[in-house]
């Protein structure tokens, strides 16, 4: 099964052997690395070119600088895989990624995301406080409702080709010139049934030059934030068939939460507080579905 990596690149030179190094020592063999170069002005241009001399599975593309979501859009309009995965150019793969990332694609997943091991610039590991949505199931209620983020970073995200055709090209391309994995995510997410695999297949560095880990947002920013997340969540409208007539029906909720494989406290809890104080139906109906989701739970805690 052919694979597409796109590997998006701005001005990390310093890492981008090792990023490229981990996709060509896969076991999986059968894949397509394109690598989006986003105008770089370091020797990053010099540094890609050697490597696609040297193996054919390397495609290039040197673009002028547009931001994270241009160099997806580009990197996708060229690929050809039945899987398309995401590979930021200071991280890098565990060699088993792409062949277990197959596996679990090959059981009917459209969108995968997997754990990760942060690293820091001289790739020994340390900790982060990168929460993981750790359900599997849809997720289109607490998308929507909540602004929950059923993935994780970039280098850990991967999409069928169907769903990634859906997705594709990303919207709002000016507006994502970073942290562009949201766009990703929020679509993803509310179009299909998300699995998370909980394995350490990527290696996440965190360093000095990060886009956008670590950096102390203001106010301002994380308004601006939310009402981009939101026009992905319109945008799914237009390209998907959930409508908000969906959303506002909670059996559908209901429905929704019997999907998920893993359960928790904190899960149903998560549905609760959707259907309770986010939700525009009468009192007497959330109380019905309340008790219909408690009991889900309990049933589902029982097999478990």
């Amino acid at each position: 099964m052919l694979l597409s990596v796109i590997l998006d690149n701005y001005n990390y030179s310093t890492y981008l052997s090792e990023a490229i190094d981990s996709v060509l020592a896969q076991t999986h063999g059968d894949f397509e690395l394109i690598i989006v170069d986003d105008g770089s002005s370091d020797d990053s241009r010099e540094i890609i070119e050697t490597y696609a001399s040297r193996d054919g599975r390397i495609r290039t593309i040197f673009k002028p600088n547009g931001g994270q979501a241009s160099a997806f859009n580009a990197g996708f309009a060229v690929s050809c895989g039945e899987i398309v995965c995401f590979l930021d150019s200071d991280d890098y793969f565990a060699p088993t990624k792409l062949a277990e990332i197959v596996a679990l694609h090959t059981l009917g997943y459209d969108y995968v995301h997997t754990d990760h091991q942060s690293v820091e610039s001289n790739g020994s590991n340390i900790g982060d406080g990168i929460k993981r949505f750790r359900y599997d199931g849809q997720c289109a209620f607490l998308v929507y409702y909540m602004s929950k983020y059923p993935g994780n970073v970039t280098s850990t995200l991967s999409l069928s080709r169907a769903l990634a055709q859906d997705i594709f090209p990303l919207p709002y391309e000016d507006e994502w010139r970073i942290q562009a994995d949201d766009a990703i995510v929020f679509q993803a997410a509310m179009m299909s049934r998300a699995k998370y695999f909980d394995k350490k297949l990527t290696y996440y560095r965190i360093h000095d030059t990060n886009g956008h880990y670590g950096k102390k947002r203001s106010n301002d920013y994380i308004y601006e934030l939310l009402k981009k997340r939101n026009k992905l969540k319109e945008k799914v409208f237009e390209r998907s068939n959930i409508t908000k007539t969906f959303l506002q029906n909670g059996y559908n909720l209901a429905a929704e939460f019997k999907t998920h494989d893993i359960v928790d406290r904190d899960l149903v809890v998560l549905y609760l507080k959707t259907l309770i104080f986010e939700m525009n139906i009468p009192i007497l109906k959330k109380v019905a579905i309340a008790y219909q989701l408690i009991k889900i739970y309990k049933l589902k805690m029982r097999v478990i």
